[in-house]
């Protein structure tokens, strides 16, 4: 099969749990947490890491093996030692990548920007990912550009709006270049599963009232959402999916509540539901959960990777409903989780386009 050669602009969580995933997949044919080990015919080992962008002085200029290795807290890596990629990360373009919270953590590159457009067409690029920080919308917006120059279709990891904005959907439509956003869904993160637990209580007739999904994590992003504005841009978002989700209205609140660097990698997640059910009775329910964030995303990315592949294959254009709706959380439409994975699986089997 021929290769998928993948972008990648921000060299945090996301991207390691990529590189480790595509290593580890190389050699590994244990599937487990693997929901589709083909898509369209491609593998996840036919995916490539051909450039990859960032502004942070410590991973500008270093091999993408040896760059995702730095990060903020300790952390646990899944792959002892990540083979040389012959990839450097280049420094992208600043704009308003640094926070308040995380201008003391992260020292910016003092070498030349690159142009990304011109990077993508040299490195013949198929897809960027764009997984820079939340509230970074200015650098989102200069990549999202950068991407329409090279022809390349784009996987909007962030919150900021891309292919819910009508405007930028239109722009990616009539330049017929794939696209899919907003926010990835981590395959096994507090959302999904807090949507799934949603689900199954109204499936069976119990009425939710007030809930909460509220988290503390030890990696950049979780220090990133500590700023008052950002924290509250990236709860807005994860809210509204969950309720856009559900047949009633309840009082929902989601998001990270602190930052521990000793947790590294790790997020450790509460729930807490309250509901009514058969003559009116109480429910409640309370839980823990623990995750890794890295392979959490790799495992949504690979998918998402896979599927915009198979729409620039077939010429699809604009924001991919089917893509959006089930690998990220602030889709153009949102369903319940159901009919998502069966968009998707009608979509990779050539059952419907959009």
């Amino acid at each position: 099969m021929v290769q998928i050669n993948v972008a990648i602009a921000g060299v945090g969580n996301l991207a390691t749990g990529l590189v480790e995933a595509l290593q580890y997949y190389k050699s590994n044919q244990d599937l487990i947490g693997v929901s589709y080990p083909s898509l369209g015919g491609y593998l996840i080992e036919d995916i490539n890491i051909v450039a990859a962008f960032d502004i942070d002085d410590r991973k500008v200029g270093k091999d993408l093996s040896e760059a995702v290795r730095i990060s903020l807290g300790a952390r646990e890596p899944f792959v002892e030692r990540l083979n040389s990629l012959g990839v450097e990360v280049l420094k992208g373009p600043v704009e308003d990548g640094i926070s308040e919270m995380t201008k003391d953590v992260i020292p910016l590159s003092s070498q030349k920007e690159v142009d990304v457009a011109k990077i993508l067409k040299e490195t013949n690029a198929d897809i960027l990912i764009i997984a820079v920080p939340t509230g970074a919308t200015k650098a989102v917006y200069k990549y999202a550009e950068a991407a329409l120059k090279a022809d390349v279709a784009v996987l909007n990891a962030t919150p900021t709006p891309l292919a819910r904005d009508p405007s930028w959907a239109r722009k990616f439509k009539e330049a017929r270049i794939p696209l899919a956003g907003d926010d990835i869904q981590s395959k096994a993160g507090g959302t999904v599963i807090h949507k799934g637990i949603l689900d199954a209580l109204t499936e069976q007739g119990v009425r939710v009232i007030n809930t909460y999904q509220l988290d503390v994590s030890g990696g950049l992003e979780g220090l990133n959402t500590l700023d008052v504005k950002r924290r509250a841009y990236k709860r807005g978002v994860k809210e509204d999916t969950i309720r856009r989700a559900m047949p009633y209205p309840l009082n929902v609140a989601s998001g990270t509540t602190d930052h521990l660097e000793f947790l590294g990698d790790r997020r450790i997640g509460h729930f807490w539901i309250e509901a009514r059910y058969f003559m009116n009775a109480p429910l409640r329910i309370d839980l823990r959960m623990e995750s890794y964030d890295s392979p959490n995303g790799a495992a949504t990315l690979v998918d998402a990777i896979r599927a915009i592949q198979i729409a620039r294959n077939h010429v699809i254009s604009g924001p991919i409903t089917a893509i959006s709706a089930y690998c990220f959380k602030a889709a153009p439409v949102i369903v319940s989780r159901m009919q998502a994975k069966k968009w998707f699986e009608d979509f990779v089997n050539k059952k419907t386009y959009n």
